[in-house]
């Protein structure tokens, strides 16, 4: 099997990539660092010649959308239009990781592309192998300014600030569960579903900001709200109907690694 993941130098791109050269598949990368653009005429013959696609190239940070949202637009909805077309062209199984912004489109730029972006993808379901996946708050080692995660900013802010009273709600999801859970998708039983991939567990960000805090040995501040979403979950009951393996997201434990590099 050959697998082709564009975005393969973002986040997620890299643990899975790591991940299937463990297991000896064969993974043909494709991202603009480096210099490999999804909007290259050469895409097509890498498209053609695989037999899966993961298509992760995405650009999501929310606050970089609102500063350049033609940007987030031309990758977010037009690379994925162009990866559509081409897994539809060859019949190609693409596994697309959404988001659970999806849900709120009108919040931010960043969340209408990935809906528009959907949108399309759902257009070549009823001819092309296709699994949607629509991410809640993914975390890890190796996050970036641009993974778009409020952990990050946890993890690395020299101060740590919470918008509003922090009792709004997200559910988080270790990368390690999103990558098993992404492998997992090769099996057919998953093509044409639309599944939410979260814990199922709503925390507020007082308590992941608290955690950072102890330690990190910082204290929080508080700020004017920003516009966003109040509660955040999944609903896992397609999830735990598909994927039979138990979650190993861990969240004092995850976060204790990120902050010292060592569980509990």
């Amino acid at each position: 099997m050959k697998i082709l993941i564009t975005g393969q130098r973002g986040f997620i791109g890299r643990h899975l990539t790591g991940s299937l050269t463990h297991e000896d598949k064969v993974v043909d990368g494709w991202d603009i660092k480096k210099g490999k653009d999804i909007f290259a005429y050469t895409f097509d013959k890498a498209v053609k010649e695989a037999d899966v696609v993961y298509h992760l190239a995405a650009l999501t940070s929310v606050d970089q959308s609102f500063r350049n949202p033609d940007e987030v637009f031309m990758t977010n909805v037009l690379g994925t239009a162009r990866v559509a077309y081409l897994c539809a062209k060859y019949k190609k199984k693409l596994i697309y990781p959404s988001s659970a912004a999806v849900y709120h489109p009108e919040l931010s730029p960043y969340a209408k592309s990935k809906w528009l972006a959907e949108e399309i993808v759902k257009g070549i379901m009823k001819t092309t192998p296709v699994v949607i996946l629509r991410l809640y708050n993914v975390f890890g080692k190796g996050m970036n300014k641009e993974s778009g995660s409020i952990m990050y900013n946890f993890l690395y802010d020299n101060k740590l600030t919470i918008y509003g009273d922090g009792e709004q709600t997200r559910d988080y999801i270790h990368v390690q569960d999103i990558i098993s859970i992404m492998k997992d998708c090769l099996k057919k039983k998953w093509n044409g579903k639309i599944i939410d991939v979260g814990s199922g567990e709503a925390l507020s960000t007082n308590f992941i900001a608290g955690l950072f805090a102890f330690y990190r040995k910082k204290k929080l501040f508080y700020k004017e709200p920003r516009r966003e979403i109040k509660w955040s979950i999944a609903n896992t009951s397609m999830l735990k109907t598909l994927y039979k393996k138990p979650l190993t997201t861990d969240i004092q434990n995850n976060i204790k690694e990120l902050v010292y590099g060592t569980k509990l």
